[in-house]
């Protein structure tokens, strides 16, 4: 006969003590109690979020999603759509992998919403308004009287119109020699001299003021003649005008006269004492 093993005795362990591994098959429901309860949590906040989202956006505010988020959690929309946060979350674009506060990337309705004013084009200088513009306006200044290179163009960079239109309408007007300094300079000391009664040397320097070079103040200049005899022609009419006065004070605004027109010092006493006696 084979002899029989002897036979182990079946214990079982206390109910009160489980091992680790089986925690997790403990309670189901309990888990899944809790689960619901934080998606639930999850949803509320999202939902919150994006009605705060639609509101700032309703009321014109560029960088609405500025200051929602921090790095760490992620709260996705559907695909396509701006990932929204709750405070302590942050925002990413579902499957763009974007996440803000990276500065490698940004969203296209980032950009819609951030720079759509840098596309106006309406705020674009325009050169053929401008030229016309500067054109009509050269056109009625150079109707009332004659103008200089230079004085034209300071008139209509008061206007505030594009510099490049204003060069290159100046330039047309001197190939057409409707702008032409050499005339304007002979032009406007013939009709100073015959209206003011100015001496050569203020002459120049009014044609300076008009942005005349040198060269052309001095030849326009050069064909007046006759110096002293305006002079005498200046003190006459002043000596005739202060009849009543004292001869030193008739004397004395003679001279200054003469002397504001620009006439030399020595021209001045001369003629200044011949009116003075033949009056």
């Amino acid at each position: 006969m084979i002899p029989q093993r002897p036979r182990r005795r079946m214990t079982s362990k206390s109910p009160d003590k489980q091992s680790p591994d089986d925690e997790s098959a403990l309670a189901p429901s309990q888990q899944d109690g809790a689960g619901e309860a934080d998606q639930t949590e999850t949803l509320s906040q999202l939902r919150d979020a994006i009605s705060e989202i639609d509101q700032r956006h309703a009321e014109g505010e560029s960088g609405f999603f500025a200051g929602l988020s921090e790095p760490g959690e992620t709260v996705r929309t559907g695909a396509g759509q701006p990932g929204v946060s709750k405070p302590g979350r942050a925002v990413e674009a579902a499957g763009s992998g974007w996440t803000e506060g990276d500065a490698g990337a940004a969203p296209d309705f980032a950009d819609a919403l951030s720079f759509a004013d840098d596309d106006d084009s309406d705020d674009a200088p325009d050169f053929d308004a401008d030229y016309a513009k500067a054109k009509k306006t050269a056109m009625n200044m150079l109707a009332m009287r004659d103008h200089s290179s230079d004085e034209l163009r300071k008139k209509l960079i008061k206007r505030e119109l594009m510099p490049e239109a204003i060069d290159t309408l100046i330039d047309k007007l001197e190939k057409s020699r409707l702008l032409n300094d050499e005339e304007f300079a002979h032009r406007f000391v013939r009709a100073q001299r015959e209206s003011r009664k100015l001496s050569r040397s203020v002459l120049k320097r009014e044609l300076a003021k008009k942005g005349i070079s040198p060269e052309l103040a001095s030849e326009a200049v050069a064909e007046v003649d006759g110096e002293e005899e305006l002079a005498r022609e200046v003190a006459a009419k002043k000596a005739a005008s202060t009849r009543r006065l004292d001869y030193e004070v008739r004397e004395r605004r003679i001279l200054g006269m003469l002397a504001r027109r620009g006439f030399p010092s020595a021209i001045c006493i001369k003629v200044t004492r011949e009116v003075l006696a033949e009056d």
